[in-house]
């Protein structure tokens, strides 16, 4: 692709700061606005701006630059209650944080997946080391099943009483290696189960 053209360049501006009309970036993007700060801080790897973009991939985009804090403050006197509104009418919206946290920090915080049930309307998180959570309570209702698994230990600990209400309840352990088939509580599936599961245990 070659150099984008501007025919109708216009800049207004001094030493510290510029708005150009129909300029160009050191990427050949287009922009229709840009908004920039001329010399930024010496310490900054990135330019200060705001703009405006009319060509390429990200064209009908805006770009922003702020190389310290992106600091926006809003709800002085929120309209119905609302204070703020990030709309993504299609696709993903993503906060990306490398080398940093993110946290959401509120009065009450709400997690919600309106999708139809079936495709969509999952909440999925994944930790590549704790997921850690202190409350006072925590509350879990599903309308069909829970299931909880781990590799190796699953731990329940209670100082008071554990209690279990069910219909029925089946323990399954694993068999002791002498043990023999059918004897016992256990079905002969069963014991077949708790047999794999000695296996698997054993070859780590």
């Amino acid at each position: 692709m070659g150099a984008a053209k501007c025919l109708d360049h216009k800049r207004i501006g001094n030493t510290f700061g510029e708005v150009a009309f129909e300029t160009v970036d050191s990427y050949n993007n287009k922009y229709g606005v840009m908004i920039r700060r001329i010399f930024p801080n010496p310490g900054f790897r990135r330019s200060q701006h705001i703009g405006l973009q009319c060509s390429g991939n990200l064209n009908g985009s805006i770009n922003i630059s702020a190389p310290a804090c992106y600091n926006v403050r809003c709800g002085e006197k929120p309209v119905d209650g609302v204070a703020g509104i990030t709309y993504a009418e299609n696709g993903d919206l993503i906060l990306f944080a490398p080398r940093g946290r993110i946290r959401l920090v509120a009065k009450d915080i709400d997690l919600i997946a309106a999708g139809n049930g079936d495709t969509t309307g999952f909440v999925n998180i994944h930790s590549t080391a704790v997921i850690d959570m202190k409350t006072n309570e925590v509350r879990c209702v599903a309308s069909d099943q829970v299931g909880i698994a781990a590799e190796r230990n699953v731990n329940i600990n209670c100082m008071q009483k554990i209690g279990l209400n069910a219909a029925n309840i089946k323990s399954v352990e694993s068999a002791d290696v002498g043990i023999a088939i059918g004897t016992g509580s256990n079905t002969v599936f069963q014991t077949i189960e708790g047999v794999k599961k000695l296996i698997k245990s054993l070859l780590g």
